[in-house]
């Protein structure tokens, strides 16, 4: 016996009724999915075991696949009653979408898509979008409704990449097409372009610290967002609790704010009017770019498969040394955590890709993971290269005194004298040393072993 739950591809049904109609629909301009028409919501069998119900049940649906649907599903839809006596409808994912209700016509009426667990009207974008996308439609590859352009900003960056700008350049890397109009390419590129890119610093309080709005030629954007996630990827300071060396470290490691931030310019659908969006809260931050995964499910992205959605934007900016056109950003982002123990989070919808980095500095603790493979205890600790000296000795001589640090550390810097020490203890390391004993024969102790 069939165990019966609804979920994203399955679907159940007390009575073959008209609105299983649309349920079809939505499969078919969705991921595909099984109907079983004889359950309850609960999964309760309710069955069809008189064979006249099943003779009229089974004209009906092939009446159905006959007229109700366009385009025609042929080989799509396939329809049995089980060992249950329950009517099982299953239907594949539909190459020529949108699939609609013929009655109804391919508007949102008529068309249908599945999201989670349940049908929804398609708007007419996703209408429009269905249609461009069966029709292999290119966006960078149309025409530009705007052809008065001009390239400051690009042929700038072809020049300091030794790149001679021509005419022939410009048909070569798709920024004209045949009969010698701009491209949509050309205008994410040049100097005219609207693409926008809002970027925004929250606090605690989700208050903003900052809100920014970029705009223009995709070469000045790039380079603009990148230099301002840069500045806003903070470093802190980690000291090594058996040397006490400071260990700098970046609240968004290795390369993973840069690649995920090209991958949302690279992936990107220009043909939804949205934006690219970048937001640093105090834990973490979030990349938003329009259009899901192109041609492929994110579990294949993440296993390594290449696809791309805007290939001659892709070719450009290799040729500019802008990315490395190896399908590398989500590889290298998850190396650069693979040594921490929150890890990016990436989720892909119809119409938005949306990247997660935590930031591996936020709420720092003794337990945190770090690269070097060795178990050792670090602690947070916002001192300079000299209060690091002073826990160093500390630590290998307890007791020490501050004239005797003096004695020891003023050898290897002149620079180094009684009063500086005295003042970096006051000022900075009060919270991890103590003086035990009196003023003249005591001295300095580490507050917290550390082993």
């Amino acid at each position: 016996m069939t165990k019966y739950i609804e979920s994203e591809c399955v679907e159940l049904k007390r009575e073959l009724i008209d609105e299983v109609k649309s349920e079809i629909v939505a499969f078919l301009n969705s991921k595909g999915g099984t109907i079983y028409v004889g359950v309850e919501d609960d999964g309760t069998i309710i069955g069809f075991n008189d064979e006249k119900t099943k003779d009229e049940i089974d004209l009906k649906v092939g009446n159905w696949l006959s007229e109700a649907f366009f385009p025609k599903p042929s080989g799509l839809i396939t329809y049995e009653f089980n060992e249950d006596n329950v009517l099982e409808i299953k239907v594949a994912k539909g190459d020529n979408k949108p699939y609609f209700l013929r009655e109804k016509g391919p508007k949102p009426s008529g068309v249908f898509v599945r999201v989670g667990r349940s049908k929804r009207k398609a708007s007419e974008d996703e209408i429009l979008k269905m249609i461009l996308k069966s029709h292999k439609y290119s966006y960078e590859e149309d025409l530009s409704d705007e052809q008065d352009l001009t390239f400051k900003e690009l042929s700038r960056a072809f020049e300091e990449n030794d790149i001679e700008v021509s005419e022939r350049l410009f048909n070569n890397l798709g920024l004209k097409n045949s009969n010698g109009y701009f491209t949509n390419l050309a205008y994410l590129l040049s100097d005219q372009s609207e693409i926008t890119v809002k970027l925004a610093e929250y606090d605690e309080g989700m208050n903003f610290r900052i809100k920014k709005s970029f705009r223009g030629s995709l070469i000045k954007l790039i380079r603009e967002v990148e230099e301002q996630a840069e500045r806003l990827n903070d470093v802190k300071a980690l000291v090594d609790g058996r040397s006490f060396k400071r260990i700098e470290t970046k609240s968004y490691p290795g390369a993973s704010i840069r690649e995920m931030v090209m991958n949302a310019f690279c992936h990107a659908d220009y043909f939804i009017r949205s934006n690219i969006k970048i937001e640093f809260f105090p834990d973490r931050v979030r990349i938003c770019s329009p259009g899901g995964v192109f041609n492929a499910s994110l579990d294949e992205i993440m296993n390594g498969i290449q696809t791309y959605r805007n290939p001659r934007l892709v070719h450009v900016l290799d040729k500019l040394g802008m990315i490395e056109n190896f399908g590398t950003g989500i590889p290298r982002t998850l190396k650069s955590y693979e040594n921490y123990f929150r890890q990016p989070e990436f989720k892909a919808s119809e119409n938005f890709f949306i990247v997660t980095l935590p930031n591996v500095n936020y709420e720092f603790d003794d337990s945190i993971n770090d690269s070097i493979n060795e178990p050792i205890n670090y602690l947070y600790i916002p001192v300079n290269e000299l209060g690091s000296r002073i826990l160093a000795l500390i630590k290998a001589m307890p007791g020490i005194s501050a004239p005797g640090m003096a004695k020891i550390l003023s050898g290897d810097d002149d620079s180094i004298n009684l009063f500086r020490i005295k003042n970096e203890i006051k000022r900075n390391l009060s919270p991890y040393i103590e003086h035990r004993g009196s003023n003249k024969t005591g001295g300095y102790y580490l507050k917290k072993e550390i082993r």
